[in-house]
C-alpha cells in the first residue's frame, strides 16, 4: 500500500511507484524524464526525484518542472478516477502557487482531488509535498471532449490497466 506520507531516502522512488512509459522517445517527457505513478485507495498518485536537470540556476527545482508535472498528473488523475473515455484532457487553466523549494534528491509527491466533472470541463486541485510538507499547490480546469466509446485511445482505461499490471 502506498501512503502519501512516504518519505524515501534521497533520490529513491518510494515502494509502489512506477515510471510512466514515455509515449514519445524524443519528446518533451523524454527531456524532463517524466514522472512516476502509484495507486492508493482508488486514487492515482505521482512523484519524481529531483535531478540536476530539473533545477534552475539557484540549484532548486524549477517551478516549470513542478507545473509541468501538476498539469499532466492532474488530468491523468481525473481520467484514472472517472470513465471519461477520452485520450486527453486539454488544459484550459492551470494555476500553481509555490510555497517552498525542492532540491536535488528530494522526492516530490503529488496528490490530486477531482472536484467536479461536468459535460464540458473537469476541475481538479493538487498538492505537492516533500517529506510530508507542502511545497506547491495547483488548481486546474481541463476541457472535457465528448466521450467516444469506439475510441482506440482511452487514457483512463490504459492507466487503470497499467496500475493493475
Amino acid at each position: 500500500m502506498v501512503h502519501l506520507s512516504d518519505n524515501p531516502p534521497a533520490g529513491v522512488r518510494p515502494a509502489g511507484f512506477r515510471p510512466l512509459p514515455l509515449l514519445n522517445e524524443s519528446g518533451f517527457d523524454a527531456v524532463i524524464g517524466g514522472f512516476d505513478v502509484a495507486e492508493a485507495d482508488g486514487r492515482l498518485l505521482a512523484g519524481f526525484a529531483v535531478q540536476p536537470r530539473h533545477c534552475n540556476h539557484a540549484g532548486t527545482c524549477h517551478g516549470g518542472m513542478i507545473a509541468t508535472v501538476f498539469d499532466g498528473y492532474m488530468a491523468m488523475a481525473a481520467m484514472f478516477e472517472n470513465d471519461l473515455q477520452v485520450p486527453i484532457l486539454p488544459t484550459m487553466s492551470l494555476v500553481v502557487d509555490f510555497l517552498a523549494p525542492g532540491v536535488p534528491d528530494d522526492w516530490i509527491a503529488f496528490s490530486a482531488d477531482v472536484l467536479r466533472v461536468t459535460r464540458s470541463a473537469v476541475f481538479v486541485q493538487g498538492l505537492a509535498r516533500v517529506k510530508g510538507k507542502p511545497i506547491a499547490r495547483a488548481s486546474g480546469v481541463y476541457k472535457r471532449p465528448a466521450p467516444d466509446p469506439e475510441l482506440r485511445l482511452d487514457t483512463g482505461k490504459l492507466l487503470r490497466a497499467f496500475m493493475r499490471d
